[in-house]
């Protein structure tokens, strides 16, 4: 049995819930494939329930924009995993978008961050590295957490903020280490992986 040909992709469509996201995933994508010449367009949701009700109208205007593959991301935040993941893919789905899936960073993207505490530390020069308990993704309201790591291990010196730090984390977190210990970046890796580039 031949092994069925990958999708070639060069462009991306990101539904996404704001810009920070847009340029965060833009790099991880980017470190994943090893591809720089990616093309990247982005649909801003500016909120879950604006982007679930637009997700499908989104998409199909990707796709008419040339974007080879959608991807949804959508934060869990609190919501029961399973049903916001049937909830997404039936609404994706519905799309005309020949290639898609749909991405639920655990808690939030910045649960990936947190997966990489050296990385955190070297990323602001920090005084010491955060400590984090347990799985990154069991941490409660991560970006927050991220905020109060970044102020107290730097002597109150220092504030993180998404919109300006999340670039520069992206691009600088140890993939390896996120991947061994967030399950959602794994699976997001792995549908990645699924096309050629």
């Amino acid at each position: 049995m031949s092994k069925k040909k990958k999708t070639k992709i060069k462009a991306i469509g990101l539904i996404v819930e704001d810009n920070s996201d847009f340029n965060s995933f833009k790099i991880i994508i980017s470190r994943i494939t090893k591809k720089d010449n990616l093309t990247f367009k982005k649909a801003v949701g500016n909120g879950c329930g604006k982007m679930k009700r637009k997700a499908v109208s989104y998409a199909n205007i990707l796709s008419k924009k040339g974007c080879d593959l959608i991807i949804l991301v959508h934060d869990l935040d609190r919501n029961d995993i399973n049903i916001l993941r049937k909830e997404l893919n039936q609404i994706i789905n519905s799309s005309n978008a020949k290639n898609k899936f749909v991405c639920i960073p655990v808690e939030e993207l910045e649960g990936w961050f947190l997966g990489d505490p050296e990385g955190i530390k070297d990323t602001f020069g920090l005084g010491r590295v955060p400590k984090i308990k347990g799985k990154p993704e069991s941490v409660d309201s991560p970006k927050e957490r991220l905020e109060d790591f970044v102020y107290q291990c730097s002597n109150k010196s220092k504030i993180y903020l998404n919109t300006k730090h999340n670039d520069l984390l992206s691009e600088r977190l140890d993939l390896q280490k996120i991947r061994n210990k967030c399950d959602s970046f794994k699976e997001f890796e792995v549908n990645i992986n699924e096309f050629e580039y």
